[in-house]
């Protein structure tokens, strides 16, 4: 098999576990937003019965402070881990597309790689 060939297939192999981490990351974000999403209306629906059932004995204003501050702290921390699994999912993409772009520079060349190039390409996808 020469070069052309070998830099080509390890390429077709990154490219599909690039894929699939793509496709677990995609599935595991939807059941986390899921996750968050309830655990937020839990928190409200939660905090609004302790309001209805501690209105006798506790100022209302003061349990709609202390429900209004557990929402927020919760809204902000699901926003920031959101937000850390969404740059990981782009950067998954941004691979897959430059492994992609590989892919076609290989074929464009038309098996007219040098030995350097092809050192390059593999060196350069090995750790990913």
């Amino acid at each position: 098999m020469e070069n052309n060939e070998k830099v080509k297939s390890f390429l077709q192999l990154k490219l599909n576990e690039c894929k699939e981490v793509i496709k677990k990351r995609k599935r595991k974000n939807i059941i986390i937003n899921t996750m968050y999403t309830a655990s937020i209306s839990i928190s409200i629906i939660g905090s609004s019965i302790a309001l209805i059932l501690a209105s006798i004995a506790i100022p209302p204003a003061a349990i709609a402070c202390v429900s209004g501050v557990a929402t927020l702290s919760s809204a902000l921390s699901i926003k920031f881990n959101l937000q850390n699994r969404k740059n990981k999912l782009e950067k998954s993409i941004q691979h897959l597309n430059k492994i992609k772009d590989k892919i076609g520079y290989i074929i464009s060349c038309n098996g007219d790689l040098t030995e350097e190039e092809c050192n390059k390409i593999l060196e350069e996808f090995r750790d990913l």
